[in-house]
């Protein structure tokens, strides 16, 4: 049951999600009381099912800004599209107004690709062999546990997303102690995100491990080209 309703989510509507774990709510970002920031914390906070509509980019450069881990498929998509505009990766999205939001917030999206890239060297760290975590180790270091931007973990489990390390920038490429090794996202540590069923480039790994392919070829076949 999906509830239609503003944010703050009023107090009888909120009532309906703890009596029933099937609803959830979708939220029209333009009859909000709550913008921006403001809101991101509220729903980060609340960890409800819940997505929004009528979104903006005013909206999305919060999010791309935002300290708070924030659920919402809506926000993720267009965070993805916009990755997959600045990589160049996806020829069928109108570019015009996402080019526009990169140039204007430059910094903060490179600040996640550069994250992003070096994701590809997570997925060698995981591995339990010493040469694997000796070459991840021997890349520029950054010991930064920034959160600013920390969405980028948002979208790890979105099948979509992954035509992105088509073209990862060697420059990029990073080890970042922190966000690889403590529990800094909500408690939880990255491997928790980024291992997941919807993750081809992690079945690989964990199929190569195991000494099968299984999982990564059905994964693969449902990825979107």
């Amino acid at each position: 049951m999906i509830i239609e309703t503003k944010a703050p989510i009023p107090i009888d509507e909120l009532k309906k999600h703890f009596t029933n774990k099937d609803v959830s709510f979708l939220i029209d970002y333009k009859e909000c009381e709550l913008k921006g920031e403001k809101l991101l914390t509220y729903l980060s906070n609340l960890d409800l099912p819940c997505n929004l509509k009528n979104v903006d980019y005013d909206l999305v450069k919060d999010y791309f800004n935002s300290t708070s881990i924030v659920n919402c498929k809506e926000l993720e998509e267009w965070a993805i599209d916009i990755l997959h505009v600045y990589k160049n990766i996806d020829t069928q999205l109108y570019h015009g107004p996402h080019s526009k939001f990169i140039s204007e917030n430059l910094e903060i999206v490179e600040k996640w690709v550069k994250k992003l890239d070096s994701l590809s060297l997570f997925n060698m760290y995981i591995v339990e062999e010493p040469k694997f975590k000796e070459y991840v180790e021997g890349h520029p270091k950054d010991e930064t546990n920034d959160l600013e931007g920390v969405n980028f973990i948002s979208i790890l489990d979105n099948t979509r997303f992954f035509q992105y390390y088509v073209k990862v920038d060697e420059k990029n490429l990073t080890y970042y102690p922190k966000y690889f090794k403590e529990y800094m996202f909500r408690g939880k540590n990255l491997y928790e995100y980024w291992a997941n069923e919807n993750n081809p480039m992690f079945l690989l790994t964990w199929d190569t491990v195991r000494g099968n392919h299984k999982d990564y070829i059905e994964a693969k076949n449902a990825t979107p080209v």
